[in-house]
């Protein structure tokens, strides 16, 4: 199994046929895709498709290496140059005039090679990493040209003497041997700062798995919420008659460079990195108020109190109008239902079940106690229903962008178009089987077409499910949304044991601390003192924000054949957390600009508790 990432933001995905002597040519996406897959037990080999050559030098932090690891370096294609006429080039040994200057590619491998050499020399021997190279091992690629911008991967043309005919893009391969008896680990920490993150594994992504606080190590127990741990306020104001606490960490508090994404009316999230999160105790609460985010909202109890501010758990989102409004697939429909309709019954559905998700951890501070946040969520799999081990029907959804929400002004896109996602062993099964209710969609929150294909499944015995997406770039804003049904082989004691320990939903859920002060809730308390014809036209304002895309199901995906190994690969070793990229997002601007109009015409420009609301521009950060 193999690990791909994106490493840039793209508006959609472009492939491209050329027709040469009869022979169809095919020529991957202009994005660059590295893939890192173990190949035994002390040997990587990583694949890097369409290396960036629009600059002079780039770091690929995802291929890293470690004192004592031998590689060997491969490599081959062809490159769009720029220019009139046939202007592709070989990556490796360019041919045609000034190639004896440029259009090649170059290679660092820290403590092996002398700096940058070109990677034709580098491929001539295998290199040995060397003890005392100060800073990060990570592999760095180059190209040598005098003019870059207008390199790339488009406009396939059969380059200069034909050099390229019937060649595709270029492509750098590194087999990576590492020295015997290595030991693989994900730990890591982002500092030693009370709420900065630690972590002792990672997922498939290589993302941390379950972090917890610093402040919580040796301390299994829930913890304090952050403004009692860093007492650090900048300011609070007055939304309808409660305190909004705005919070800005120092470094005693977190070392990790925190960002922060505010709304017009509430905020900041105190954002990380990505992470990756895994709970059988996991509780739908409810949608987000209407005329604010429509968020879906789940809270997380973790086993040890990970990352915790509150008693409630870790809280779960993601935007409505983003994702499951636009999800076709029956069990997801059923659920979008009944939380619409009768979401008491969705509450009792997903109650202490099983789930696994991918996210941008981090606080939300438009809270009192600045709730610790998944949000947005990009990949989900929660067991929905599990009343039968024969048809254990799991949701499941990826997409590598979203927004936070009603107290944000951004989209969030992680840089990847490759997302992996386990769903984790039922204990005490001896074998299981993927039923044939399994089934796959694409969802879009934009008008690309970008062609998607069904997740790979791969089932690795008493380890778990691998579901591994592929996704165009973030810009495409798209995603695949879909149901797992599993079909467990579960010995008679086992099956016992499971039953023993399920507890039956309370029949009213008592309301979270955290959603009681929520700024939603607030707000809608604002606009619920207006007269009935003022709210009803607030509503209707804001609903006009919203983008609505035709009813319709999708088409459903062709399904891949299912895989089946003894282990799954170990995770890549990432040498630093994944930072989303923050974009504004046009929708939210809009939408925080209607609820700012409505408001201060409703109120006549005094609107309670927001006295500067109806005076300043745009929210501060």
């Amino acid at each position: 199994m193999s690990i791909s990432i994106d490493r840039r933001v793209l508006t959609g995905v472009v492939i491209c046929l050329a027709v040469a002597a009869g022979i169809a040519v095919s020529f991957l996406r202009a994005d660059v895709t590295i893939r890192c897959t173990p190949n035994g037990t002390n040997q990587t080999v990583c694949r890097i498709d369409e290396p960036v050559v629009t600059e002079k030098t780039h770091p690929y932090p995802q291929v890293t290496f470690q004192v004592g690891d031998q590689i060997s370096v491969n490599a081959g294609g062809c490159v769009q140059t720029g220019g009139t006429g046939a202007t592709w080039k070989r990556y490796v040994d360019p041919q045609g005039p000034n190639s004896n200057k440029y259009y090649w590619g170059t290679i660092s491998i820290p403590g092996a090679t002398p700096g940058f050499i070109r990677v034709s020399d580098a491929m001539k021997k295998p290199w040995t990493v060397a003890a005392g190279v100060s800073g990060p091992l990570v592999l760095e690629l180059g190209y040598v040209d005098d003019v870059y911008h207008d390199n790339g991967y488009y406009s396939h043309d059969d380059g200069t003497g034909n050099q390229c005919k019937n060649v595709g893009n270029a492509f750098v391969s590194l087999t990576i041997t590492h020295p015997p008896n290595t030991t693989f680990s994900c730990a890591g920490s982002s500092g030693n700062s009370p709420l900065d993150l630690t972590w002792s594994g990672c997922d498939q992504n290589g993302f941390p798995l379950n972090p917890q606080f610093q402040s919580q190590v040796g301390h299994p127990v829930v913890s304090p919420a952050p403004p009692v741990v860093c007492p650090s306020a900048v300011h609070v104001v007055q939304v309808n008659g409660q305190p909004v606490t705005y919070i800005q960490f120092p470094s005693s508090c977190i070392q990790w460079p925190v960002t922060y994404d505010s709304g017009a009316l509430c905020g900041p999230h105190v954002n990380y990195f990505a992470v990756t999160y895994q709970s059988n105790t996991v509780n739908w609460w409810q949608k987000s108020t209407v005329g604010t985010d429509d968020d879906y909202n789940y809270f997380m109890l973790m086993p040890d109190h990970e990352a915790e501010t509150t008693t409630e758990g870790v809280e779960i989102e993601f935007d409505s109008d983003e994702t499951i409004d636009n999800f076709s697939s029956p069990l997801w429909n059923r659920f979008h239902s009944l939380v619409d309709n009768h979401n008491s019954q969705a509450q009792a559905l997903v109650f202490h079940k099983t789930a696994v998700v991918t996210s941008l951890f981090g606080l939300d501070c438009g809270h009192a106690g600045c709730g610790s946040e998944q949000h947005p969520a990009y990949t989900m799999a929660v067991d929905i229903d599990n009343s039968n081990f024969g048809d254990d029907q799991w949701g499941v959804f990826a997409r590598n962008w979203g927004d936070e929400g009603f107290c944000s002004d951004d989209e969030h896109t992680l840089p990847g178009s490759d997302l992996k996602v386990v769903i984790p062993w039922l204990p005490g099964a001896t074998a299981v089987a993927i039923g044939p209710d399994t089934q796959f969609y694409p969802f879009s929150n934009s008008d690309s077409s970008a062609a998607v294909p069904s997740p790979q499944i791969t089932v690795a015995t008493g380890q778990g499910i691998l579901l591994d997406f592929t996704l165009p770039g973030p810009g495409a804003q798209m995603g695949v949304e879909g149901e797992v049904h599993l079909q467990w082989t579960l010995p008679a004691a086992a099956r016992t044991a499971i039953m023993s320990k399920r507890v039956a939903p309370p029949a009213i859920l008592p309301v979270p601390a955290e959603e009681g002060e929520r700024p939603e809730n607030r707000i809608a308390a604002v606009i619920s003192g207006l007269p009935a014809a003022q709210a009803q036209a607030l509503r209707s304002s804001l609903a006009g924000t919203v983008v609505t895309r035709p009813a319709g199901k999708q088409t459903k995906l062709a399904m891949r054949p299912v895989q089946t190994v003894a282990k799954l690969p170990q995770p890549p070793r990432l040498p630093r957390p994944v930072v989303p990229q923050a974009v504004a997002n046009p929708r939210i601007a809009q939408q925080h600009q209607a609820m700012r109009t409505g408001l201060c015409q409703a109120f006549k420009n005094n609107v309670p508790g927001q006295p500067a609301l109806c005076q300043q521009k745009s929210p501060g950060r």
